[in-house]
């Protein structure tokens, strides 16, 4: 996994605020659509200040989060719509929900004790 520096998370910020989109931004900084892809949706979804500090924190969400994320989801909505509605910073979260809920339902998003038993 390549990691990028906070310079070339600052230029792409620049270009996102020009108007640019991904595939844009993807070629005048030589980094891959996918990467710009992701970028793109946590500013929407995020401000600039969740870009800039990507990586430094872990964040959790609320039950109550999650089961509305889902909810939005399975109703028709894009899970760009639902991460800049519910300031949801990763698509993969979304996913991760999702096929949780689809498997276990509702208790499936609450979060679980840690350590063990």
């Amino acid at each position: 996994m390549v990691v990028y520096r906070r310079e070339v998370r600052e230029q792409a910020l620049v270009l996102f605020e020009y108007g640019f989109k991904y595939g844009a931004v993807s070629s005048k900084l030589g980094i891959g659509q996918g990467v710009a892809r992701a970028w793109q949706d946590l500013y929407e979804a995020c401000g600039k200040e969740a870009l800039l500090d990507m990586g430094s924190t872990h964040r959790s969400y609320a039950y109550e989060t999650k089961l509305e994320a889902v909810r939005r989801l399975e109703a028709g909505e894009s899970p760009r719509q639902v991460m800049a509605g519910l300031h949801i910073a990763s698509r993969s979260v979304l996913a991760r929900w999702r096929a949780a809920w689809k498997q276990g339902g509702d208790d499936a998003l609450r979060a679980k004790p840690r350590g063990r038993p």
